[in-house]
C-alpha cells in the first residue's frame, strides 16, 4: 500500500507541475533541498556521540579535546593555531618562572651565575601583555640559556618537591 501511495502522490506531484508557475516550481524545489539537508543533519547529529568532561582546572579536560581532533584528522583553522601558540607561550614562562623561583627556594645554586640576569628578565614578564610571537622571541635567548644552566635542570628533576603548573 506504501509504494502505491508514494507512486499515485508522484504522478499527483507531476500533474499539478504543469499547473503551477516557475516561481512555485522553484520554491518546491528549494523546499525538497531544505527537507534533505533537515534529513541528513537529523542523521548527522543522532550518529554524534556527546561527552561530559568533569575535573578541576589544569587537569587536562582541554587537551583532551584537542588530541580527539587530532586523532580524528578535523584540523585546526590559524585563528585556534594563534590562540594555542600564544598559550604555549604562557605556559613556557611561566613555568620557567616556576623552576627559577623553586631553584632558589630549594637553594639550588647556578652553575653559571650570569644566569641570573636571565632570570630577572623572565620574571620581568607582566602576564597581562599579551605574548605574541614577536614578544615571546624576546625570551627565547634566556629561555635557552636557563634551561641549559644546571641548577634549573636540577630544580626540575626536584619538581615532585614542589607544583610545576603549566
Amino acid at each position: 500500500m506504501g509504494e502505491e501511495f508514494t507512486k499515485l502522490f508522484k504522478m499527483a506531484d507531476t500533474i499539478m507541475s504543469c499547473c503551477i508557475s516557475e516561481h512555485e516550481k522553484s520554491q518546491k524545489t528549494r523546499s525538497r533541498e531544505i527537507d534533505k539537508k533537515i534529513n541528513r543533519d537529523r542523521l548527522t547529529f543522532r550518529r554524534t556521540v556527546r561527552v561530559l568532561l568533569l575535573g578541576a582546572g589544569e587537569s587536562g579536560k582541554s587537551t583532551f579535546l584537542k588530541q580527539m581532533r587530532i586523532i580524528h584528522g578535523q584540523e585546526f583553522d590559524d585563528e585556534q593555531v594563534r590562540e594555542y601558540r600564544t598559550i604555549i607561550y604562557n605556559n613556557i614562562l611561566k613555568g620557567m618562572r616556576v623552576l627559577i623561583d623553586a631553584r632558589q627556594k630549594l637553594n639550588i645554586p647556578w652553575a653559571d651565575e650570569s644566569c641570573a640576569k636571565d632570570a630577572a628578565t623572565v620574571f620581568d614578564f607582566n602576564g597581562s601583555t599579551k605574548l605574541d610571537q614577536p614578544v615571546f622571541c624576546d625570551y627565547v635567548d634566556s629561555l635557552k640559556k636557563l634551561w641549559n644552566d644546571t641548577g634549573i635542570r636540577t630544580a626540575f628533576d626536584r619538581r615532585r618537591e614542589f607544583q610545576l603548573v603549566s
